[in-house]
């Protein structure tokens, strides 16, 4: 069990009514016009409904709603502070009681960012971190994708509480990892590597999400010419499969490990840059439709164009099968239930169907 993903592995779990809140505030808010920034970077062209405010070429909605994982449920939007005269954004985790922690979290409000390269620039001193602060850092997420919510943790940091609860002492760590099955305790529905915090205040991180790999690193200092402080390679076939991902950053407390949750200092982060490059249009191109015959069968059968080779690999979900590529393939099974398909050859990836 890594310290990264100690007994608070419900850490970024939502629930689907958070979900639907969430959906019907972008509603209200579609007609808002995003807040002004000093941040020019060009939107992008798929930027998102408007939400709280436009950032970095994509628009963002700041959390105005309570619950997971914070310990003790509360957020508030003040604690997302609007990108300032350099375009930097900052988080806080404020305690104006001295008893009760209120975290901040704000998320793209495009969904579906799939296959690319993910960066973020963040400046914060993360060997000073309290135990019981968790830094979410940049991290992608579906509350509708089971079991594994398409989780993955590009810069999470945080000693947990630091484990005096379970006979340890946990120093803060940072980790790079995914979640493939978030019914299943730490250890064993994740995939997580964990590495020490540099008292660098300034750090880079970025992630290749591709078909069946994930490409994780962090440096030092802003960009990519600073010592490279941890590189992370993740394959297999629990790899998410692209689905209505969103992008979060979160600064939350934990109530596990052992730490004095309620009784937190404020903490701030900044996050001066995020990008989003998205993979190339992939050469096969792939459709589905599904069909239901008698006898309680479903079939979905698919059809490709593009690939080479005398064989393909054909995802099911987070299923691989070595078929013959002869541009089709009945998928039947009993019962029904929702499937992602991706073909591939030793080139690269399809587009991945829901059907």
């Amino acid at each position: 069990m890594s310290r990264s993903s100690s007994p608070v592995s419900s850490r970024l779990r939502r629930t689907r009514t958070a979900a639907m809140i969430f959906t019907a505030a972008l509603a209200m808010l579609a007609t808002i016009p995003p807040a002004n920034a000093a941040d020019t970077t060009p939107m992008d062209p798929n930027p998102g409904p408007a939400g709280s405010f436009s950032w970095k070429g994509f628009n963002w909605e700041k959390r105005f709603w309570g619950g997971s994982p914070q310990f003790n449920g509360q957020f508030a939007t003040a604690n997302v502070v609007n990108p300032d005269a350099n375009g930097y954004i900052s988080m806080k985790l404020t305690n104006p009681t001295g008893t009760a922690p209120v975290a901040s979290e704000f998320q793209s409000t495009r969904k579906g960012f799939g296959y690319g390269t993910y960066s973020t620039t963040v400046e914060k001193d993360l060997s000073i971190l309290q135990k019981e602060v968790v830094w979410g850092c940049l991290f992608t997420y579906d509350p509708d994708a089971e079991p594994g919510y398409n989780e993955i943790d590009l810069c999470e940091a945080s000693a947990w509480g630091g484990g005096a609860s379970y006979g340890e002492s946990w120093p803060v760590t940072q980790g790079h990892g995914y979640w493939f099955d978030a019914t299943k305790p730490p250890g064993q529905g994740n995939n997580t590597v964990t590495f020490g915090v540099t008292s660098s205040s300034i750090t880079t991180h970025r992630m290749v999400w591709e078909p069946g790999r994930i490409t994780f690193e962090t440096f030092a200092g802003t960009g990519y010419t600073g010592a490279l402080l941890k590189r992370t390679v993740l394959e297999g076939t629990t790899v998410p499969v692209p689905a209505q991902e969103q992008v979060h950053f979160n600064l939350w407390v934990t109530g596990g490990g052992g730490g004095n949750p309620a009784a937190v200092k404020a903490e701030t982060v900044k996050i001066r840059d995020f990008s989003f490059v998205a993979a190339p249009a992939p050469a096969i191109s792939l459709r589905a439709a599904t069909s239901t015959y008698t006898g309680g069968y479903t079939t979905n059968s698919m059809k490709w164009t593009g690939a080479q080779g005398d064989t393909v690999t054909l995802w099911m979900n987070n299923i691989q099968k070595v078929v013959p590529n002869t541009g089709s393939f009945p998928h039947r099974y009993k019962g029904t239930a929702d499937y992602a398909y991706k073909v591939c050859d030793a080139n690269g990836c399809s587009n991945v169907v829901n059907p």
